[in-house]
């Protein structure tokens, strides 16, 4: 059946835990109705057998009794009974006995195995030489068989129809809701794509009238520090709107030195707004990726450093033995913050503004491609973030 609805990881997630709750709920409430059920019938039955059992041997003494009265031999005819019956002397020997299982054991009543009952009556006193007698029944085992059978099957119909029931369910009440995130990521990609030429255009602006020497530069450094966070901002909203924005990139080379480079001077002016400083240490690094998660990679970071830093404080980015690591000296982050940071909308404070999205994208492409990512922080000390790029390296 097609609803229409196409879900992400995170929403089948929830649809598969839902489910998963709803169905084991459901098959603990069946469970326990069905053991009720089975204790209950179980109980019946029995007690039903040894009604029978009961009245087979009454019938037979009947008989025996009969033929004493009269002073006949009694001739034991097993077709004149439902279940089987032995009569036994007083050594418990065998007079006449169509049982199936001969093995009794006299000390019982009544003796319930898995695949026979036996029910003993020992006479008073012995008539026409019979002092016991026995009367089994077949039938016990094969019906709680059969019950338990009915059973299972009956919770296994039942489960699939539970779980069916509840995925059309769940698939209804995220109909609305995923019509709803639908408009809301429509919206979403729109004004995305309509930043985008505003900010390409301001910044293209801002360069060509510091090439004609225009004097009002405080001005102009304002427009570009304003252009620049806005178009990191979009190349944010990009990468979680479109996120097939790289599928179509081949994964190459590079030196991911030259794009922190790229990436350094294009967030150095922002950083001077706060007063902070970057410092460097790189060495020539060939990774193989495809070139915007790079420089995905490193403007996160960097995005993310700077705006917790405090102000009049260095940033240092080293890139050397084969791992890149980002330092910043601000707010830092909690020991419980940490392992909740790198999730999406997850920020360290609501003082540095942004969307928590930063740090998901670092996260997501290390996952992609096997990378290790740790991170060192102390409230009010600074945070360092380290990647291991070893399984990304290429010689050129």
């Amino acid at each position: 059946m097609d609803w229409g609805i196409v879900l992400n990881p995170d929403e089948k997630k929830a649809l598969f835990s839902f489910i998963t709750i709803y169905t084991l709920s459901a098959f603990i409430l069946i469970s326990i109705i069905a053991v009720l059920y089975y204790n209950k019938a179980v109980s019946q039955k029995t007690s039903m057998c040894k009604n029978d059992l009961k009245t087979t041997i009454l019938s037979v003494e009947m008989h025996i009794m009969k033929a004493q009265i009269e002073q006949k031999s009694y001739h034991f005819q097993p077709s004149h009974y439902k279940i089987n019956v032995g009569l036994f002397d007083i050594n418990k020997h065998p007079i006449s006995s169509n049982l199936h299982y001969s093995k009794i054991d006299f000390t019982k009543m009544i003796d319930m195995q898995p695949t026979y009952v036996h029910m003993i009556k020992q006479l008073p006193k012995p008539i026409q030489n019979v002092s016991y007698i026995v009367a089994e029944d077949l039938r016990m085992p094969q019906e709680f068989f059969n019950l338990k059978l009915l059973i299972a099957m009956t919770i296994f119909a039942s489960m699939i129809f539970i779980i069916f029931i509840g995925y059309l369910l769940s698939k209804l009440l995220l109909k609305p809701v995923k019509e709803h995130i639908a408009q809301l990521d429509k919206f979403i990609k729109d004004s995305t794509h309509e930043i985008n030429t505003p900010v390409t255009a301001l910044l293209m602006s801002v360069s060509q009238l510091r090439k004609k020497g225009i004097k009002e530069e405080k001005l102009l450094r304002h427009i570009s520090i304003s252009s620049k966070l806005i178009a990191n901002t979009y190349n944010t909203l990009a990468h979680v709107s479109f996120k097939d924005l790289t599928q179509d990139e081949d994964i190459k080379s590079f030196d991911l030195k030259k794009e922190i480079l790229k990436s350094i001077v294009f967030f150095t002016e922002i950083a001077q707004s706060k007063k902070i400083t970057i410092h460097s240490d790189l060495k020539a690094t060939y990774i193989q990726m495809t070139q915007q998660e790079g420089s995905k990679l490193i403007n996160n970071l960097l995005s993310n450093a700077i705006k917790y830093s405090h102000p009049k404080s260095d940033i240092f980015v080293t890139l050397k033995n084969n791992t890149l690591t980002v330092t910043d000296h601000g707010i830092g982050i909690s020991e419980k913050d940490q392992k909740e940071i790198l999730k999406r909308y997850k920020r360290a404070s609501e003082l540095g503004g942004g969307f928590g999205i930063g740090l998901d994208i670092v996260s997501a492409i290390c996952k992609k491609y096997n990378l290790s990512l740790t991170i060192k922080s102390k409230p009010n000390q600074g945070s360092t973030f380290s990647i291991d790029l070893t399984n990304i390296l290429t010689s050129s």
